[in-house]
């Protein structure tokens, strides 16, 4: 509990007033980011996993993971977006975790 409610804190201190942060699952956070692209989004995210890795937790170190994912034209909907998130998140999770990764739609990996 008391780990959640630093990283709570860490979010708190790191979004802007227009953010939106809420526990979305047991360990796990949903931030809305509004009027950001993707690449903002990267620095935000990048900015709040170097603060939680940085704050003193009791027991043990903390680090987080974090999926990225924007609306586009592969991503219309709620359900969708939540599921590329999701996938990110697994994706920075398998790539060594205390990672940011961003979900690529075939389109947009296409370009890359």
């Amino acid at each position: 509990d008391k780990a959640l409610q630093l990283v709570g804190q860490c979010l708190k201190a790191t979004l802007r007033g227009a953010d939106v942060a809420a526990r979305y699952g047991g360990e796990e956070f949903s931030i809305l980011l509004p009027q950001t692209n993707l690449k903002e989004a990267e620095i935000i995210a990048e900015r709040i996993r170097q603060k939680v890795e940085r704050t003193q937790f009791p027991n043990r170190q903390v680090t987080i993971s974090i999926g990225l994912a924007s609306c586009s034209s592969q991503l219309k909907t709620v359900t969708a977006l939540i599921k590329a998130a999701d996938d990110a998140l697994y994706q920075a999770k398998e790539n060594g975790r205390n990672k940011v990764h961003i979900h690529q739609d075939e389109k947009s990996a296409n370009q890359l």
